[in-house]
């Protein structure tokens, strides 16, 4: 049964394995209560009733080196937001829009592009879903740096693209002193564009929001700001203000756009929706070549999070096994 809520219980579980030791594990039980039940479900929910032409926004992007240089940006976060937008496009004609900072723009866009979709402009991303034969498209976007500037720009694209949800995933959120923080609780601002205003007004117009995170300090962490305090060091200084109406801890953030996909695959009844390891292993072997790097190591290397290739295909396998059981 697709409402059966044991195999989707079974996806959040499989994706917040707290690999890494970070203390995610311990945001599992309050993200659950924020939304009484499966967090996969809440957020699958959300998305199966789009139809063709729908947009959708995917928030992404860590600028893991921003006091290096604000082009050096991490592979987790990107590979996800990608094939979540295939998932979306592949499994309802739908228009997602990825906004990351204008400085990494083109290098995810390589990413979304060689996990399969054409990367467009919106005019042709609505003729494409207009058509009879499907094409596969996405649509890159970025907001802006300075706070007023980045408040107007979350208004434009929102008033632009009229998404019927605003998802962030990896994507640092501002912290209580207004600053955004790393893994380590240091103050790593410096270019970043406040994508945050995205999320907050799309809350005021009632649009739903998804967050997925791995470290506490992202965008809709602000929902479990306790159990962050609690479990992740320097939990206090780095947790990120703004709540999501669903949060998706995971021991790595693109195991949640899977997760989200996965649970898409069941309640569509479409298996071709949900990751597979071959593509998994194939995007990351990319991501030296698009540009994004290793956030743990900081090196141009096919890993994702300090993890080899065969944790994060496993992790898939696992998925995908579920899936299979839930529409056998």
């Amino acid at each position: 049964m697709p409402k059966d809520n044991v195999f989707f219980d079974l996806i959040d579980r499989i994706v917040c394995l707290d690999i890494g030791g970070r203390g995610v594990a311990g945001l599992f039980e309050p993200a659950r209560a924020h939304v009484n039940g499966s967090l996969s479900l809440a957020a699958a929910d959300q998305l199966a009733q789009l139809q063709s032409s729908d947009t959708v926004f995917i928030i992404t992007g860590s600028l893991t080196r921003a006091s290096v240089s604000s082009e050096i940006a991490e592979n987790d976060g990107p590979i996800g937001s990608a094939v979540l937008a295939r998932a979306l496009s592949q499994g309802f004609n739908a228009i997602p829009v990825i906004i990351v900072d204008a400085s990494i723009r083109n290098r995810v866009a390589k990413m979304v592009a060689f996990s399969g979709l054409n990367v467009v402009t919106f005019e042709q991303a609505k003729a494409a879903t207009s058509l009879p034969r499907f094409t596969g498209i996405a649509v890159m976007e970025n907001g802006a740096i300075e706070d007023k500037a980045a408040r107007q720009a979350a208004i434009d694209l929102l008033d632009t693209y009229a998404p019927k949800a605003v998802i962030a995933c990896e994507r640092a959120g501002i912290s209580a002193d207004g600053t955004y923080r790393n893994a380590l609780g240091q103050d790593y601002s410096e270019g970043r564009e406040k994508l945050d205003y995205i999320v907050e007004f799309a809350s005021e117009r009632g649009l739903p929001t998804i967050g997925i995170g791995d470290g506490g300090n992202e965008i809709g962490m602000g929902a479990v700001k306790e159990a962050v305090a609690t479990h992740i060091p320097h939990g206090e200084i780095l947790c990120a203000e703004m709540a999501t109406d669903v949060l998706i801890p995971a021991g790595v953030s693109n195991w949640g756009c899977y997760a989200v996909a996965a649970a898409l695959a069941i309640l569509k009844k479409n298996p071709k929706l949900a990751h597979t390891p071959e593509a998994e292993r194939r995007l990351l072997d990319f991501s030296p070549a698009a540009g994004l790097v290793d956030g743990m190591s900081g090196m141009l290397d096919a890993t994702g999070d300090g993890m080899h290739p065969d944790v994060h295909a496993s992790v898939v396998e696992l998925l995908s096994q579920t899936v299979r059981r839930a529409l056998s």
